[in-house]
């Protein structure tokens, strides 16, 4: 079973997506230096098609960036409350906090936090503002731990 720990979960809170913002800052510029190109020598120049080209792909990594957007978004606000519930645990419970590892980056019913060897099945009320534990027993002995270090930059 895979668990994350909260400087895993908050790591994702924070990442960010750069190459695709280079690429399509770089094509928005040769857009714009074929504009110019196609201004000076007029609409019936070669530069015409290039910028018909380009335009497409222009809106092409528009799309794409506005899904990332969306992704990203999603990743954060789920990150963010789940490290919120770590954290809430951690003061409320007594437990530091790099003792604690959830088997979800994201927070639902019947998530399995483990606090050092101890299992526990979580269950929330339906707006998500409190929460039972239950202790529970795992079957294989195997567990994976995410952790901070295993995020790529």
């Amino acid at each position: 079973m895979d668990f994350y720990t909260l400087s895993y979960v908050e790591s994702l809170a924070v990442g960010g997506q750069t190459w695709g913002f280079i690429i399509l800052v770089t094509v928005l510029l040769a857009l714009l230096v074929l504009g110019v190109q196609v201004l000076r020598n007029g609409l019936t120049s070669r530069y015409r098609d290039l910028m018909v080209i380009l335009s497409l792909i222009v809106v092409f990594f528009l799309g794409l960036e506005y899904q990332e957007y969306n992704r990203m978004k999603t990743y954060s606000e789920d990150s963010s409350r789940m490290a919120q519930f770590l954290h809430s645990f951690s003061t409320e419970q007594s437990v530091p906090s790099a003792q604690l590892a959830v088997n979800s980056l994201k927070i639902r019913n019947g998530m399995i936090l483990k606090v050092n060897d101890i299992y526990y099945e979580v269950q929330f009320n339906p707006e998500f503002s409190t929460y039972t534990i239950t202790r529970v027993y795992k079957v294989s002995s195997t567990d994976r731990i995410h952790d901070k270090a295993d995020v790529l930059p």
